[in-house]
């Protein structure tokens, strides 16, 4: 038939419990204590790219201090994203530069955040 339910407070339901988890404990510890030491053992250099923080906080500067337009900003950040995609055929730069591009200009976001530029590179 069925196997009855045993209530929270009864004693064989925690030997249970507690049976297995002891037994699976080893396992998981195991499993945790290799994955830990391989995490220890990574740095930001095994392959995963630190972030550009640095190169858009210089045209930030550039920008604040005068030494560079808003356009010249935004043309040198195409510039940037069409050269990571160095790897792709010609024909698709070209269609990624029309998308950046016409998003340039028609993305309400984008516009907005253009003329946010042109206002801190006025007040330089």
């Amino acid at each position: 038939m069925s196997t009855p339910i045993k209530p929270p407070g009864d004693p064989s339901a925690s030997q249970d419990a507690v049976g297995a988890s002891s037994g699976d404990s080893a396992e998981v510890e195991g499993a945790s204590g290799a994955f830990g030491a391989m995490v220890d053992g990574t740095s930001a250099q095994d392959g995963v790219a630190a972030p550009e923080a640095s190169a858009v906080g210089g045209l930030e500067n550039d920008l604040a201090s005068g030494r560079l337009t808003a356009d010249a900003a935004i043309e040198q950040l195409v510039q940037r994203a069409l050269g990571s995609a160095s790897g792709l055929p010609e024909a698709h730069r070209a269609a990624l530069e029309a998308q950046l591009r016409q998003a340039l200009e028609g993305d309400p976001t984008l516009v907005a955040l253009q003329e946010d530029l042109q206002r801190v590179a006025s007040k330089a």
